[in-house]
This record gives C-alpha cells, structure tokens and sequence, in this order.
C-alpha cells in the first residue's frame, strides 16, 4: 500500500487547532521553589548568575530571584541577580516571592530599589478549607492579607500578583471573593496553584476555564493567569499544558522539576513541548543541553562544578563524637561546618540547609542538648560532644509526641523549616515539661517558617508536652491503625 504524508492524520489537533493563539510565557522557579526540595543544592551567586544565563539562553520569559524577606543571603542574591538583568540586559522580568504580609513586600522593594529594575511581587497565602482549618484563618483575614499586600506593592510601585496556594481545592465562591479583592488592590495577574500536584488534566482545564469566566463576570477579562503545580501524582507537565491549552498566559517550571515533596512542572520538558505544538519558538538544543547540565551539577549536585584547581586542598583532621546517640569517627577538614559533614559526609539530610548565614533556624541541631545553628558551627568544634539531629526522633515502636502532633495539626507544610521546629522543640521539653504558650513562641523565634503562620506550630508543640506529660493520648487516628491482619504464610506457623 502506498504511503503519503497525507495519510498522517494528527488526532491531537482534531478540526480545530486547539493551540491556535496560545502563546504563554514561562517562568523558571528553579532559584525559589526549586531549591525548598531536601535534596538539592543553593549555589553560590556566581553560579546562580550563570544559570540565570542558561535560562535566557532557552527562552524563559521570566524568573524568581528567590524570597527576600528569608534573610540577608536571599537579599543579597536577588539584589544581585536582577542587577545582572539590568546592567547584561538580559530579555527576562525578575520576579521575587513574598508572603502576604506587608514587611515581605517592603523587602522585594528594598531590592528592587538598589537593583534599579522593577521586579514583579509574587505574594502568596493558603486558600483552601484545609489550610484555612489548620491556621484558623476566616476568609475575611485572607481578604484582609491580599488587599495589604497589594496596597504595599501600589505603595511601591511593583506589579501584584497574587498567588493562591492550593487553588486546585478552593471552592469557587472563595475564589470569586480572593479574586474580586485583588482586582480592588490593582493585581496584574493571578496565580492558579496545584500546591500539592492534587489536579488532573481535566481539573486543571476546568479551573482555568472557571477563573476565565469569573474575572470576566468581574470586570476583569484581561487580567492574566499563572499556573503553578507540583508533580506529586506524575501529572505536572500535562497539568502545565493542559492550563496553558485552556488559556493562561503564564506556566511555571523548575530544572529538573526539583522543587518540595517530589517537585514541580520540569522547565527543560515544558519548553520543548510548547515548541512541538507551536505555543513557542521551539528551544535551541545546544542552550537546552547547557541548561540542563548546568542545573543538575549547580542545583541537583550530578556532577562537578568547578574544576578541581579550583579547591583549596586541605589536610584532614581525625574526629570523634557522639551523633544521635552512635559514636561515630571520621576525618574532615578543618573548614567543614557541622551541616556539611552531616549532610554530606554522613547522609542525615534530614537537616537542612538554608539561608547559610544562621538566619533561618533551618540547620538546627541539639549540640550537648542544646539547639545549635549547624551551618555556623565548625565540625571540628563538636569533637567529643553529643549531636542530636531530627533523625533521633522514632516513629516506632512507640511514635515520638512531635511527630505525631506536627502531622496531626498540619504544623508543616512544604517541611523545609519542620527538622529545625521539631528539634528546638524537643530540647524545649526536656528542659521544661509544661511550656506556656509564650515560652513555646520564644524558643522557636529563631526558626523562620515561610508558610504556616507558626499558628499551628505552637499548638502541636504544645499538644507534644502534654502528650509527654500522660495528659493526653498517644497516636490518634494513626494511619494503619485499622489495618487488616496479615494474610496466612506458610514460612510461619499460626
């Protein structure tokens, strides 16, 4: 049988191309959401620069110079980051993460300020019934929150864009009210989230359809959309676009798709599809193959990434202490931290590494009982002492109060801050079994949590201590609880 280029007919276009006119920009989290994964590297600015480059070099429209209002390593990077943009004159907008709160968006001022470039306010609050449940917040504090941000960024002279977290399980009558509230305080665009990759293709086209409908209902038809989602159901970059099909003018990635839990829409793949079906200019595949290896030596840690020349030798030093509990002996070098050495000597990434600059509180340790910033706290100093670290606390045979009341009050959200919450509560119970509650906030005030308002935080310390006390029961609800037995196995005897 004869075979014609005219036989291939393409059931993805069906009779009407369903990407004509879809033209959406891109915007790479990589140097904000991407570096909140547990398992990935922050690089030093030089190379932060040099992926900034990498970015532009495939197409990226836009970038988060991270989340200034973390502490003066973040200011100093996004300063930085969005001077490159101005003075290299590179053709992509920088924009910076804020909570909804006023001081966040002073601070995205603050740098937008010494940088001389406007950089866009990205201000984020939880939105669905569960977040609102777990932080006791009314729909009328969120109103409250979005109009302060927003007047704070038209005070600055900032776009606005409000971002609304979990908006995959948002009801719509919320929504319409967090819309109409942005539209008061002059928001350019709105941020649709699948915070937690809950959405299906068919969801996501549906929400997008929806929020289309509603600003126009509003007065707002050309106000623009962003879709951020994660990928904890496989589903990121079909869910990237299937809201890009239905009409957003914004799609968010990261390198690698790295990001919290298991990550986000994967930038290199998002680009590259929206070449096939003609939504982009298709990516250059020299600039995309320097941008994935760059990402994956600088932020995933696969592979080298400086030369060797370049490190500074220097001689080992034997070293012996005690790490949760174990007596452990190895060499390091005069120069490594105690969060290098845990981390990367030993594996215990359960604590994490931050800011860098003890701000914080992410890096916590017990050193000798204590609480200890980890990454400014010299390995070699610890000789003889006793670590503990967050992998100290079990969850069997009998499950540690913390863990069980952090999970059972929502305490944690993307669980970049929780290691550092969960140990500097533990030392706050050992030495004081019934904590008030201002107690409570005092010992955690040097762990900074971007996300959950500490509101729960404090409940589920408190709950701990009372757990601890035989005030209250042990493992409520615990999943499993119900399991069926075991089915019947002839290696055992009944």
């Amino acid at each position: 049988m004869d075979r014609v280029a005219g036989d291939v007919h393409d059931w993805n276009r069906c009779e009407v191309d369903p990407w004509e006119g879809v033209r959406p920009r891109v915007i790479d989290e990589t140097l904000r959401d991407g570096l909140q994964s547990a398992s990935v590297l922050d690089p030093p600015l030089d190379r932060k620069i040099a992926l900034l480059h990498a970015m532009v070099g495939i197409g990226v429209d836009s970038v988060s110079v991270g989340l200034p209002a973390a502490g003066p390593r973040a200011v100093r990077d996004a300063t930085e980051l969005a001077r490159e943009i101005r003075s290299a004159r590179l053709p992509i907008r920088p924009t910076a993460a804020a909570r909804t709160m006023e001081g966040d968006v002073q601070a995205i001022a603050d740098v937008s300020s010494r940088a001389g470039i406007a950089i866009e306010v990205y201000a984020f609050i939880g939105s669905s019934p569960i977040r609102r449940l777990v932080e006791g917040w009314g729909v009328a504090f969120l109103i409250e929150r979005i109009r302060a941000a927003g007047l704070a960024a038209q005070s600055a002279g900032l776009p606005y864009c409000l971002v609304m977290e979990d908006t995959t399980r948002t009801p719509p009558d919320v929504l319409r009210e967090l819309f109409s509230a942005a539209i008061d305080v002059g928001a350019v665009r709105l941020c649709l989230c699948d915070t937690v990759g809950h959405a299906d293709p068919f969801g996501t086209h549906a929400l997008v359809t929806f929020a289309k409908e509603t600003l126009a209902g509003l007065g707002a038809p050309n106000l623009e959309l962003d879709w951020h989602g994660h990928n904890d159901r496989g589903l990121a970059l079909a869910n990237a676009l299937a809201a890009a099909r239905a009409g957003v003018t914004g799609v968010h990635g990261t390198a690698g798709g790295v990001g919290e839990r298991t990550g986000n829409t994967p930038m290199a793949e998002l680009v590259s599809q929206l070449g096939v079906v003609g939504a982009r200019s298709a990516p250059d595949a020299i600039a995309l193959q320097k941008y994935r290896a760059l990402t994956a030596s600088e932020i995933e840690g696969s592979g080298t990434s400086r030369p060797t020349s370049t490190v500074r030798e220097e001689p080992l030093v034997p070293l012996r202490l005690e790490i949760n509990g174990d007596v452990v002996e190895l060499a390091v070098r005069p120069s490594r931290t105690l969060l290098e050495m845990l981390r990367y000597d030993l594996d215990l990434v359960g604590t994490k590494q931050g800011c860098d600059k003890g701000d914080c509180g992410a890096c916590t340790v017990l050193l000798d009982g204590e609480p200890t910033l980890s990454c400014l706290t010299l390995a070699l100093a610890c000789a003889g002492r006793k670590v503990t670290t967050v992998e100290s606390l079990k969850g069997s045979p009998s499950l540690e109060p913390l863990l069980d009341t952090f999970d059972r009050l929502g305490a944690g959200q993307c669980g970049f801050c929780t290691p550092g919450m969960l140990v500097t509560a533990k030392a706050l119970i050992t030495k004081d079994p019934n904590p008030t509650r201002e107690a409570i906030r005092e010992a955690i005030s040097g762990n900074l949590c971007r996300c959950t308002g500490y509101g729960p935080i404090v409940d589920a310390i408190e709950l701990a201590a009372k757990i601890e006390r035989g005030e209250e029961p042990r493992g409520i609800d615990l999943p499993g609880a119900n399991a069926p037995a075991p089915l019947p196995s002839h290696t055992r005897r009944s």
